[in-house]
């Protein structure tokens, strides 16, 4: 149960917005036309390559699909991003002898599109993927991680899997990055020391995917019944504006602490 002592109004249907999702896999082909063939037969033909698409025919879904040579810089991007995941040395010796990258784009903006294409790339894991990066995040997983967060998948797992809630500024100001891949406005922290605001953006975090609110600007969040208050605004200067892997067309929330 959640240890909230204002509830804020329960959910409807927010407007229809959006995003791109991408997904970088390196892993270890014969050839392109090894990829397409072991992706179909691995997965018992659920996926499938098409020209530049990953179809999942049953699912109706369809997936940009992009496959490039191996890329010099992979193995060091994901033990920099790796890093709040537990990345090993092994799983980084193995990444760094990769042949080539597929890149798995597709429009998400809600749970249920970002679990569907979670579960496109573990369709490559499952075919000689060695890990996956969200680029739209800048996270990165091992294979076996992400594999198991589907095994007995949930939707506070997204979170986990799509969000970074770590991320400062020269301000000391906190926030989120990769919220829109769930069809969420991203969080700031202002006036908090790093691990109280981390732990604030989790506890908010995980209350919009467990409870799904509707919330609404100068409501107040309250964590717990001993915890401060804190007033809610949207912070209208994004900090990824300029940047279309990151910037988060549902906005970003400002968290202050309320002085009584």
């Amino acid at each position: 149960m959640w240890p909230f002592t204002k509830k804020i109004r329960q959910a409807v249907c927010p407007p229809v917005v959006a995003c791109d999702t991408v997904l970088c896999i390196p892993g270890i082909w014969k050839d392109v036309e090894d990829i397409a063939n072991t992706v179909f037969s691995v997965n018992e033909g659920t996926y499938m390559v098409v020209g530049d698409l990953l179809i999942h025919p049953q699912a109706a879904q369809f997936y940009k699909f992009e496959i490039k040579e191996q890329d010099e810089n992979m193995a060091e991007s994901f033990e920099r991003l790796g890093k709040t995941t537990g990345i090993t040395t092994v799983g980084l010796s193995k990444i760094r002898n990769h042949n080539y990258v597929i890149y798995i784009t597709g429009k998400t903006g809600s749970f249920n599109e970002a679990h569907q294409i979670a579960l496109a790339g573990a369709a490559i894991l499952k075919a000689g993927g060695l890990g996956i990066r969200i680029d739209t995040t800048g996270k990165a997983f091992e294979q076996q991680k992400w594999l198991k967060y589907l095994i007995n998948f949930v939707e506070a797992d997204l979170f986990e899997m799509f969000v970074t809630n770590s991320f400062i500024d020269e301000r000391n100001i906190v926030f989120s990055r990769g919220m829109h891949n769930l069809g969420l406005k991203d969080i700031l922290v202002c006036g908090e020391e790093l691990q109280k605001a981390v732990d604030l953006i989790n506890v908010f975090g995980y209350y919009q995917v467990f409870d799904k609110p509707v919330i609404h600007q100068n409501e107040f969040f309250q964590p717990g019944l001993q915890s401060a208050r804190y007033l809610i605004t949207e912070e209208i200067n994004q900090f990824y504006s300029d940047n279309k892997l990151f910037n988060n067309p549902f906005g970003m929330w400002k968290l202050r602490r309320f002085a009584h």
